[in-house]
C-alpha cells in the first residue's frame, strides 16, 4: 500500500513556487492588456441595413432574445485576443460598410464570448468545435452554414466571398 519510503520521496519532490506580490500584479496587468474586447462602430456610421449587437453574449439565455429575427442571424464565437480581434474588426468593417458588404439582404450579428460558461454551452449546442473564431449562420432558427477562417492567412476578401454565399 502506502509506505513511508514513498511518502518521503513525494515530500522531497515537491516543488515550491516563490510568491511575489509584484509578479502577481504584473501578470494580472499583462493578462488585462492582452484580453480586450472590441466593439462595432456606432449605428450612425453604418451604411448598410445590418444590425450588429454591441454586447457580447456570456450566458446561454441571453441569445434567446435574438433567435426570432427574420434576417439571417450570424452567431460569431470569439475570444478576446489580438488575433481574434483582427478577424472581428474585419467582420465589423464589412458588415457596416455598404461598399464592402456583398449582399442586399441584411443580417444580424451576435457576438458570443467563447471562453465564458454560456459561450461554451452555445458552442456545444451549435457544434462549433475547437476552431475559434467561428461563425454559425441561422436561418429561421436552424443552422444553415458555418465559417471558420484561418487566422494566420485570413484576408477581408475571404470574408466577403463567404458572405456572398449566405
Amino acid at each position: 500500500m502506502f509506505s513511508r519510503q514513498l511518502a518521503r520521496t513525494i515530500q522531497r519532490n515537491q516543488h515550491y513556487r516563490q510568491f511575489s506580490l509584484t509578479n502577481w500584479f504584473k501578470s494580472w496587468k499583462d493578462a488585462a492588456q492582452s484580453q480586450r474586447l472590441i466593439y462595432p462602430p456606432p449605428a450612425s456610421q453604418f451604411t448598410t441595413q445590418n444590425r450588429i449587437i454591441d454586447t457580447y453574449i456570456t450566458e446561454k439565455s441571453e441569445v434567446y432574445n435574438y433567435l426570432s429575427v427574420k434576417p439571417p442571424l450570424l452567431l460569431h464565437f470569439t475570444y478576446a485576443t489580438k488575433e481574434n480581434n483582427k478577424f472581428t474588426q474585419a467582420l465589423f468593417d464589412v458588415l457596416s460598410d455598404k461598399s464592402k458588404y456583398p449582399n442586399k439582404e441584411p443580417v444580424y450579428l451576435v457576438n458570443i464570448l467563447a471562453d465564458s460558461e454560456g459561450g461554451r454551452e452555445l458552442m456545444m449546442d451549435y457544434v462549433v468545435g475547437s476552431k475559434i473564431p467561428s461563425i454559425v449562420v441561422l436561418k429561421h432558427q436552424l443552422p444553415s452554414g458555418r465559417y471558420a477562417p484561418d487566422i494566420e492567412s485570413f484576408t477581408e476578401q475571404d470574408l466577403v466571398e463567404w458572405l456572398r454565399s449566405i
